[in-house]
């Protein structure tokens, strides 16, 4: 209701109340754990009632349910009526969803999405729910590079913004090593098969144009790096290395 509602006043109240609803079902969602786990006590007890004082001590209240989404869905839904209602403490429920025993990408990737989504403007919070994607990503036995590229891309996005020429020397070398960190993984042959092509050519050009905006404002050291880091992006390219590189001369 909150995101069709046309009157911004209309959808800070939806929200509002949104807020105490899901706060409601989060209570009744712990007390239905709670009889859950004293059921499971129950029938364990009834199964082996010996020795009962030991089973009880190691019992858990409340129940875990591991694979159960329902807190991670709560604190989703949190998270969007607070960022929209541009509610400070957004922060601290990332912090909760990462503590949350089966955290996994893609509600990592959620709140990335709605920290930014308008008219929630969070960049610092999409920045560390993103890394930590890279985190969870990095752990995996196979990487998923079509997740990953995307992962970075949007990285490269919050630090240096489309049409945003400007930025300081700390957001450069930031935006620098997820430029190297893809650089590395494209130097794996195994995991460059799976790097998506276009994902490659976007960094080199953003590399490119990078130092293309430092040279016109008198950089000229950091143009010179900044073009020869996209200019490393080529080698990877294959087939489309040789267009490519020939535009690089022609410009």
């Amino acid at each position: 209701m909150g995101r069709n509602s046309l009157l911004p006043i209309d959808q800070t109240e939806l929200r509002t109340q949104a807020l105490k609803h899901i706060q409601l079902c989060r209570e009744i969602w712990k007390v239905l754990k709670q009889t859950v786990g004293q059921a499971m006590l129950v029938q364990k007890l009834c199964i082996n009632p010996k020795p009962v004082h030991k089973q009880v001590q190691q019992s858990q209240y409340p129940c875990d349910f591991p694979k159960d989404r329902t807190d991670t869905l709560l604190l989703l839904y949190e998270f969007e009526a607070r960022a929209k209602l541009n509610d400070l403490s957004v922060g601290s429920l990332l912090d909760k969803v990462w503590e949350l025993p089966e955290v996994d990408i893609k509600t990592l990737e959620t709140i990335a999405s709605l920290a930014m989504e308008s008219p929630a403007h969070y960049p610092s919070v999409c920045k560390r729910a993103l890394k930590m994607v890279l985190t969870l990503l990095r752990k995996q036995e196979t990487t998923d590079m079509v997740t990953y590229s995307k992962c970075l891309h949007s990285l490269v996005c919050l630090l240096l913004p489309s049409g945003v020429t400007e930025a300081d020397i700390y957001v450069l070398e930031e935006a620098w090593g997820y430029f190297e960190d893809a650089l590395r993984i494209l130097g794996n042959t195994v995991l460059q098969a799976s790097y998506p092509q276009v994902e490659i050519i976007w960094l080199m050009t953003r590399a490119w144009n990078t130092g293309i905006y430092q040279y016109s404002t008198g950089g000229y050291k950091e143009a010179e790096q900044w073009c020869g880091l996209g200019m490393r992006f080529l080698g990877h390219l294959g087939t489309l290395k040789s267009s490519y590189e020939s535009q690089v001369k022609h410009n």
